[in-house]
């Protein structure tokens, strides 16, 4: 601008039109603006569970409050069993919400309202989680009761459907797959989210001395020896990595789905922190989920009390994702002092990870969920976490 000034102070009357000094100054401006690219603003992020609202006052208040702590991106959870916390076209309503509508739609509602206050709503949805509890669900229409073999049997003859621990689907049924797909796709078409946030896409053994076993279903097992001409005990390795590509499958297929439907849509994974262990144990290959352009970015559940740690698991993760993909998970749950969560917000900027992500909304605000401690001491603890949180990001302005 001030070379431009200078240029119109020297020019005599006569000396330039008016249209040649306009068209000069557009392409000055044009110039500083490829050389000197704005920097993109940080990833300022936190997790609100299913758990955090039953109304949509609930999420009326969720989306200010999150607003007022310096954030501006809420992942939202709308599926956590493969229930629905929104008015969904192929599963039924949440159990938590009555197992019926509820009469307002949660993801409209935050999304309407994440509008309003110019903050970034990217729909968070559990894949693979088929169901959770010993108790069945009640719906008749729920997979649990529809496709009790879409979930992973062992190689006795168990599915398993009900325990303490989510219950999984297994990511090797085509069909598993296609249904999948089909959620996430019309979920990204109906809605104006600007992200699909994808967690729980990767095996959980209840039964770790059985993680080699499933899925043990005749369909899998034929599928693997179609390939192989062998049996998974006797391909250990081959097995591991035929059950990786389904579960990179899943991953690809969600992504095609929902990019087509919307093609600016955002799509993130959460993952196990340290990506290569997640690769190797739970079979969740991430780092090829990003080179594939499957998803933008990885976060990594980097719930971690210790900052020599934390910072650790951090630097290995981005050497294995890249740095510019990799946006930090924080436990806000496990700090208990405003100074732990400077610190680690401290060390994802000097990592220059392009942000950050607060697990959970309930460590800053009491909310209905199991997870919000109540008492005196809890209340001290999430008003001395929100004021820190407040001031890190005024600075960051």
């Amino acid at each position: 601008m001030a070379f431009v000034t200078r240029i119109y102070l020297r020019t005599r009357p006569g000396g330039y039109s008016f249209s040649a000094f306009l068209a000069l100054f557009l392409t000055l401006v044009a110039l500083q603006a490829t050389a000197e690219p704005r920097e993109a603003e940080e990833v300022r992020a936190i997790w609100v569970t299913r758990w955090d609202y039953r109304s949509a006052s609930d999420i009326r208040t969720i989306i200010q409050n999150c607003k007022s702590l310096g954030l501006n991106r809420v992942y939202f959870q709308v599926r956590g069993r493969s229930d629905a916390f929104y008015k969904s076209n192929h599963e039924p309503w949440a159990e938590e919400l009555g197992g019926r509508n509820p009469g307002f739609d949660p993801l409209a509602v935050a999304v309407s309202e994440a509008g309003k206050h110019s903050m970034q709503l990217h729909a968070w949805a559990n894949v693979l989680a088929g169901w959770k509890g010993k108790v069945p669900p009640k719906s008749k229409s729920h997979l649990y009761h529809t496709h009790p073999d879409w979930f992973l049997t062992d190689r006795d003859g168990k599915t398993w459907r009900s325990s303490s621990h989510y219950s999984m689907l297994n990511p090797c049924n085509p069909e598993v797959r296609k249904h999948l797909a089909a959620v996430l796709g019309d979920l990204v078409a109906r809605y104006k989210v600007d992200g699909l946030h994808l967690d729980y896409i990767r095996f959980v053994f209840p039964d770790p001395k059985k993680k080699g076993q499933v899925p043990y279903d005749n369909k899998t097992l034929r599928a693997f020896r179609n390939e192989t001409k062998g049996f998974p005990s006797r391909y250990p390795a081959l097995w591991d990595e035929f059950r990786r590509k389904a579960v990179d499958s899943v991953v690809r297929d969600i992504s095609r789905a929902a990019r087509a439907a919307r093609p600016r849509c955002v799509i993130s994974a959460a993952v196990i922190r340290d990506l290569s262990r997640g690769r190797k144990v739970f079979l969740q290959d991430s780092p090829t989920w990003l080179r594939s352009g499957w998803i933008d970015d990885v976060l990594p559940m980097n719930y971690e009390t210790s900052h020599a740690r934390f910072e650790e698991l951090a630097r290995k993760d981005m050497a294995q994702a890249g740095r510019d993909d990799l946006i930090l998970g924080l436990g806000a749950h496990l700090m208990s002092s405003g100074s732990a969560l400077r610190r680690q917000i401290g060390i994802a900027r000097k990592l220059e990870s392009p942000g950050y992500a607060l697990f959970a909304y309930s460590s800053f605000f009491a909310t209905a969920s199991h997870a919000s401690t109540k008492g005196q001491a809890a209340e001290r603890n999430r008003k001395a976490l929100r004021s820190e949180l407040i001031q890190l990001n005024r600075r960051r302005r």
